[in-house]
C-alpha cells in the first residue's frame, strides 16, 4: 500500500513544551523521534547533489512530518538561506523515498 492510499492522515511532531513527563510520554516521544530521524536518514540518502546532501545532514533536521508537509530546522538563518536554495533536491528525495510530492517548510 502506497502513501497516497491511506485512509487516514500520518503526522508526526514532537510537541514543543510539555508539563512534567512521564516515563509512557517519554518513550512515546522518543520512539517518535526515531522514527523521525530514520525518515530524514532515508530521505538523506535520496539527495543527489552532494552539497545539497551535506548542508541537510549537517545542518538539518526533520522535525515534523503531516500527510503532504514536511518541517525541517535548520541551524541558523544563514544556512536557512542557503538551503532555501537547496529545496527543489530536497523535495526530489522526498519524492524519491516515498513515491510522492511533500512541501517542505524550513525553519531556524
Amino acid at each position: 500500500m502506497t502513501l497516497k492510499n491511506q485512509a487516514y492522515p500520518t503526522q508526526l511532531e514532537l510537541p514543543g513544551v510539555l508539563p512534567k513527563k512521564n516515563d509512557t510520554l517519554k518513550q512515546i516521544e522518543e520512539a517518535m523521534q526515531g522514527i523521525l530521524d530514520l525518515t530524514w536518514k532515508t530521505v538523506l540518502l535520496h539527495i543527489s547533489a552532494r552539497s545539497a546532501k551535506e548542508l541537510m545532514r549537517q545542518h538539518g533536521k526533520l522535525i515534523a512530518i503531516h500527510d503532504d508537509e514536511a518541517r525541517i530546522k535548520v541551524s541558523s538563518t544563514p544556512l536557512l538561506l542557503m538551503a532555501i536554495q537547496k529545496l527543489p533536491d530536497v523535495e526530489s528525495a522526498f519524492r524519491k523515498a516515498f513515491g510522492k510530492t511533500v512541501k517542505i517548510r524550513l525553519e531556524v
